[in-house]
């Protein structure tokens, strides 16, 4: 059976979601008391979570545990005087040792994220995009499949080439009317495919975000029926 304080929770969900939807009728202070709420509450639960799971195990016990390998002790150090070259840097205005673990931190990332981007997304499609047009014996007379091939080629090429800016020689005027005028065509094809790939994703974060919605209005009204029948 629910709780009261199990449905108080329940309710101030319920609430805060309905709140964070209000911002369909415009923006109003119902959304920004959701969203400063909501904020707050990630904001906390994200310290906690790194208090607790990556600065107490990662730095705070290999400094004070005497069984831990000098190489764990020596990379907490270095951690905690990162820390505060850059605590020195952003609330004091210190460039002393600030800048350059920035820019290691930055380079780092940008270097984990391209290679995350290239092994898990660009190698793949390409990957899936060639295995497209080598089908198997049974679908190579199926017309519909190179359609959609085609089309799915033509979003990739066109939506690279948007997303892209082109610089043209010095060349003669047909020569670069022609160029800027195809170069308009993809760009244009391109914008129409990223748009309908947006439109998309928001269509299926808006009907996820109602599907939530729906069940907590279910799991509310269903828990309010039962402290009704348990208080009569």
């Amino acid at each position: 059976m629910t709780s009261p304080s199990d449905f108080t929770v329940l309710l101030i969900g319920f609430l805060l979601s309905v709140f964070t939807f209000s911002l369909i009728l415009g923006d109003n202070w119902l959304f920004r008391l959701s969203s400063a709420v909501l904020s707050g509450t990630l904001a906390g639960y994200l310290i906690n979570v790194l208090i607790e799971r990556i600065f107490i195990p990662s730095i705070i016990n290999p400094l004070m545990e005497p069984n831990v390998d000098w190489k764990n002790q020596a990379l907490a150090v270095v951690v905690i005087i990162s820390a505060v070259f850059l605590f020195l840097k952003y609330y004091f205005r210190s460039p002393a040792g600030g800048n350059a673990i920035l820019a290691v931190l930055l380079c780092s990332a940008a270097a984990v994220t391209i290679l995350g981007i290239v092994n898990g997304t660009l190698i793949n499609l390409y990957r899936g995009l060639i295995a497209r047009f080598l089908p198997d014996a049974e679908m190579s007379s199926a017309n519909i499949y190179w359609v959609k091939t085609g089309i799915i080629t033509l979003g990739v090429v066109s939506s690279l080439i948007y997303t892209q800016h082109y610089a043209f020689g010095k060349k003669n005027g047909k020569e670069i009317s022609r160029q800027r005028n195809t170069v308009f065509f993809f760009r244009t094809l391109g914008e129409v495919f990223i748009g309908i790939a947006l439109g998309a994703v928001f269509a299926g974060c808006f009907i996820a975000s109602s599907t939530i919605l729906i069940g907590q209005i279910s799991n509310l009204v269903g828990s309010g029926q039962e402290i009704l029948q348990w208080v009569r």
